[in-house]
């Protein structure tokens, strides 16, 4: 029982930073095309405000590989 709610825990927090990486490009959104560096601002703050223990950690992975993603595809 405490493995699958240990298992809730982390995946609450990856769909939390996927969300979080979400507003960071809406916010990034501009009439003629994207920001970059107010993306990567965005994401570095929310970086900031995350902890670094427990299952909240996990959002700073997951923050990594879907930024990277946004900025991959974004050439």
């Amino acid at each position: 029982m405490e493995t699958l709610k240990a298992r809730l825990a982390v995946a609450e927090q990856r769909e939390e930073a996927v969300r979080m990486v979400l507003r960071a490009l809406i916010t990034s959104l501009r009439p003629f095309g994207f920001n970059r560096q107010r993306f990567l601002r965005c994401v570095r703050e929310e970086g900031q405000d995350t902890p670094s223990e427990g299952p909240v950690s996990v959002r700073h992975t997951v923050l990594h590989q879907e930024a990277r993603r946004v900025l991959r595809e974004s050439r």
